[in-house]
């Protein structure tokens, strides 16, 4: 693969998104919904098994546990670089995407394709990945987590 050029995964959001890392209602609600749910069940599963764990032991790494999904979703973006038509290693990005559990989504704008995984309880639409083919070049946008494993997959 010595025609195509890799860059480096770069975060696209603005810093106080590290503050304040929730995007949209739909993932402020499942967020929501999942730390009602979970982390009284860890609490009192946690207090069974040693009564005497002061109660912010267990509720404080929980909650910053149950909010890694969030920062993972944070929007990022990279290019691909190609000596040749960007068209035909499109192919090949295609074939990654759907391998790693995404599928292709209509009603994209222009020349941008979307993907996104399969529509479930709680899924976020900032998981989506954009991917914009030019003549040399593929610009993919979406959740940083999601990209780099994209990346690694690529540079394999």
């Amino acid at each position: 693969m010595k025609s195509v050029t890799l860059s480096q995964v770069v975060r696209a959001h603005d810093p106080y998104r590290f503050l304040c890392p929730i995007q949209s209602w739909s993932q402020f609600m499942s967020v929501t919904v999942t730390l009602a749910i979970g982390l009284p069940l860890i609490a009192m599963l946690f207090m069974m098994l040693d009564p005497t764990a002061p109660l912010a032991y267990i509720v404080i790494p929980v909650t910053v546990g149950g909010l890694v999904p969030v920062f993972a979703a944070l929007p990022a973006r990279f290019e691909i670089i190609t000596r040749f038509q960007a068209q035909h290693f499109a192919r090949t990005l295609d074939e990654t995407l759907v391998a790693l559990g995404y599928a292709p989504r209509a009603g994209g704008p222009g020349a941008a394709r979307h993907y996104a995984r399969q529509s479930r309880f709680l899924r976020w639409k900032e998981n989506e990945i954009a991917i914009t083919v030019s003549e040399h070049a593929i610009a993919i946008s979406g959740p940083i987590f999601t990209l780099r494993l994209l990346q690694q997959r690529l540079a394999a």
